[in-house]
């Protein structure tokens, strides 16, 4: 069964972004598990992964060699960029999408985890330390590339820091606690969701 862990939320920040019916592309979809969110609630929605299951709205590729895809009104992309061939990607995703059609993001700035994270990690039943982590994470484009070539590729519309940690552990019921102690700076606030359209 599909886990929501990584777009619960996320999804609800597309749906009431986008028309019924609007064609949607989940790029580096996975499971398919957001895909099969937005289908059921009437969206248009195909995903792209080069490991995606068999499954009639899933195209197991890399998104760069799926020209034949057609084109979308908004794409879509969560925890996948930070991974990815950015240029690339990106200038793919600009030409799938239709004139004034949005991108969607959820990703994080790694390179923010710090003590204070691995302290309240820690706390509630995590092990991962900074070094573990950017042990784990060095080989990965960090938060900043990822906003640096969105900005060259797309207007942002928005961009908003969101709680990491808490789906970190296992417990996403924490994320209220997190995000307030994100505003009181008692925590890195290094996750976030951003939205954009192609420059013209």
């Amino acid at each position: 069964m599909a886990s929501d862990l990584w777009w619960r939320g996320f999804d609800a920040l597309l749906l009431d972004a986008l028309s019924p019916r609007s064609r949607v592309l989940d790029v580096g979809c996975g499971d398919g598990g957001l895909v099969e969110r937005l289908a059921a609630h009437g969206l248009d929605a195909v995903g792209v992964d080069p490991n995606a299951p068999a499954h009639p709205r899933l195209i197991r590729a890399q998104v760069e060699d799926a020209s034949s895809i057609g084109r979308f009104d908004a794409v879509c992309s969560v925890m996948a960029l930070h991974h990815s061939d950015l240029e690339r990607v990106l200038a793919t995703i600009a030409l799938l999408l239709r004139p004034s059609g949005r991108l969607f993001v959820s990703e994080f700035s790694w390179e923010g985890y710090d003590e204070r994270a691995a302290a309240w990690v820690a706390a509630h039943g995590g092990s991962t330390t900074v070094e573990d982590w950017q042990a784990e994470h060095g080989d990965l484009h960090t938060g900043a590339v990822v906003q640096a070539a969105l900005g060259e590729a797309f207007d942002t519309l928005s961009l908003t820091e969101r709680p990491y940690l808490a789906r970190m552990v296992g417990e996403p019921t924490l994320e209220c606690e997190e995000q307030r102690l994100m505003e009181e700076g008692a925590l890195p606030a290094f996750a976030w969701w951003y939205c954009g359209v192609a420059k013209t």
